[in-house]
C-alpha cells in the first residue's frame, strides 16, 4: 500500500470519492447547496492510507451495528468505537491534516464538507484562513452539529435536490460554531442586540421581493447590505423574529397563494416562478405554511 499522502479535495464528477471503495448513496451534487458538501456513503471494513482532505470535513455515523475506527493523526494512534446508543456523536477531520483510517466492520456515515475560507469568512469580510486552525476530534458530542446536519441530510430528496438557500444557512450555523468551539485560537463573533436598522431591513427585503422567484443567495443579499452573510442572518432574525430562509419562505408561500388563483397556470409553473427546486418542494413547503397541498388549495 502507497505511503503517499492522497488529497481529497472535492466530487468526483461522477459522484464517487477517490480511496473510498463504495461511491456514495446520496450527494448534494444537485442540492444547490454552494458552501457546503454531503456525501453519504455505506463501506466495508477497509483500510486507508495516509491521505488529506483540503476541507473541514465533520462525520456522522449512523449504523445499527457498534462500528470500531482506528485513527493515526501525525503518528499518534487513536481509536473510537461508535454504538448505535451514541447520539449526538461527530468527527472532525480539519483540512490539511494527514491521517490514517481503518475501518474494523462495516459502517454507514455522512460526510459533510466546508472550505476554510468560507469558515473563516463567515463573521468576518477580511480574514487569513492561515490564521483559522481547527482542532481534530475523533469522537465527541456535539448536539449541535448533529442537529445541524441531521437536518441538512433531511433536506435532500432522495434525488439529491434541496433548498439551496436552507444549505448555506446551516453551512454558516456550522462555521459560526467551529470558530467558537473548535478553532484553536479564540475567534470572538461580536454580538448585537438591536437588529438591522430600519434602512437595512427595508433594504433586505426588498432584495427579497425584488428576487423572489431567483435562485437567491446569502452570499449575494448580503454583499448587498455589505455586512457579512453570519451578521446578516443574526441580525435579520433579530429584528423580524424568523430567520432570513424562513423569510423567503414564507415569501414564496403567500406569492403562490396568488398564483393558484389564476386556473390558467400549472402547478409546475406555479413552483418554478416562486423560486422553488421543483414542484415536489413546492408541495412539501406548501403544505408545511398552509396544512394544505397546492391542488387542495385551489380548491377552496
Amino acid at each position: 500500500m502507497s505511503n503517499l499522502p492522497l488529497s481529497i479535495d472535492q466530487l468526483k464528477k461522477d459522484g464517487t470519492l477517490p480511496a473510498i471503495p463504495n461511491p456514495p448513496i446520496l450527494t448534494s451534487q444537485k442540492s444547490g447547496w454552494s458552501d457546503i458538501h454531503l456525501a453519504h456513503f455505506r463501506q466495508p471494513a477497509w483500510e486507508l492510507p495516509e491521505f488529506f482532505v483540503l476541507q473541514h470535513c465533520i462525520t456522522l455515523v449512523s449504523s445499527s451495528q457498534p462500528v470500531e475506527v482506528e485513527f493515526e493523526v501525525e503518528g499518534r494512534a487513536r481509536k473510537a468505537r461508535y454504538c448505535p446508543s451514541d447520539h449526538s456523536c461527530i468527527e472532525l477531520f480539519p483540512a490539511n491534516l494527514p491521517y490514517k483510517i481503518r475501518l474494523l466492520n462495516e459502517v454507514t456515515f455522512t460526510h459533510f464538507y466546508l472550505d476554510p475560507t468560507f469558515v473563516s469568512q463567515v463573521a468576518y469580510e477580511k480574514i487569513d484562513p492561515d490564521r483559522v486552525h481547527i482542532l481534530f476530534e475523533p469522537k465527541r458530542a456535539d448536539p449541535v452539529i448533529y442537529s445541524i446536519c441531521q437536518a441538512l441530510r433531511a433536506n435532500l430528496d432522495s434525488d439529491g435536490v434541496g433548498d439551496g438557500f436552507y444549505g448555506d444557512s446551516m453551512a454558516i450555523a456550522l462555521s459560526a460554531h467551529l470558530l467558537r468551539h473548535y478553532a484553536t485560537r479564540n475567534h470572538q463573533l461580536r454580538e448585537y442586540e438591536d437588529g438591522l436598522s430600519a434602512y437595512k431591513l427595508n433594504q433586505a427585503i426588498e432584495y427579497f421581493h425584488e428576487h423572489l422567484g431567483e435562485k437567491l443567495s446569502l452570499k449575494a443579499i448580503s454583499r448587498e447590505l455589505r455586512m457579512s452573510q453570519y451578521y446578516f442572518c443574526r441580525l435579520f432574525k433579530q429584528s423580524t423574529g424568523v430567520s432570513p430562509h424562513q423569510y423567503l419562505i414564507q415569501q414564496r408561500v403567500e406569492r403562490a397563494k396568488q398564483l393558484l388563483r389564476q386556473p390558467e397556470l400549472t402547478v409546475t409553473h406555479i413552483a418554478i416562478e416562486c423560486g422553488f427546486a421543483n414542484q415536489s418542494h413546492f408541495a412539501k413547503y406548501f403544505r408545511q405554511h398552509t396544512g394544505l397541498t397546492p391542488q387542495q388549495f385551489r380548491k377552496i
